[in-house]
């Protein structure tokens, strides 16, 4: 193919594809650099009064306006959801589920949920709150299950 065909079909410029060819190999993206947002000054604030027990993202941002932010509260939210998975992935108890052989662990997956006994669905939470891998896992096996008992082969 011609240069000026690839660009046609890539939806690039004719000098991009001219350069990709001379250079002889793909060019690899370079890493982007993080600009700062005007929230970035805020954030420590906006940290300490989470650990302080604040958690009304509006309630934040009327706070950090007050001190010369400029941004919308869209930022502030944004901030919030990565405090609140982090806190959500500190809060599993790693002791807990580190009591659990893999062999107990399949089990436990492998299990109805309706037979789990009240701790054994506690162990079960905190598994899936551990790893998406194993929150997935768990529900493609229920899945699957399901599919057995009640026969749909074809699916």
């Amino acid at each position: 193919m011609k240069p000026k065909e690839m660009a046609c079909q890539l939806g690039l410029g004719e000098r991009t594809i001219r350069r990709w060819l001379a250079s002889g190999t793909f060019p690899e993206a370079r890493k982007r650099r993080k600009r700062l947002s005007s929230f970035d000054a805020f954030a420590p604030f906006v940290l300490k009064r989470w650990h302080d027990g604040e958690r009304n993202g509006l309630v934040l941002w009327r706070e950090i306006r007050a001190q010369g932010y400029t941004g919308t509260e869209r930022s502030v939210y944004r901030y919030l959801e990565t405090l609140k998975r982090a806190e959500v992935k500190a809060s599993v108890t790693i002791h807990r589920i580190q009591k659990y052989s893999s062999n107990i662990a399949v089990w436990l997956f492998v299990r109805d949920p309706e037979t789990l006994d009240e701790v054994e669905r506690e162990d079960l939470a905190a598994f899936c709150q551990a790893s998406t891998t194993l929150k997935r896992a768990y529900g493609l096996m229920q899945d699957f299950l399901a599919m057995v008992h009640k026969r749909e082969g074809p699916r």
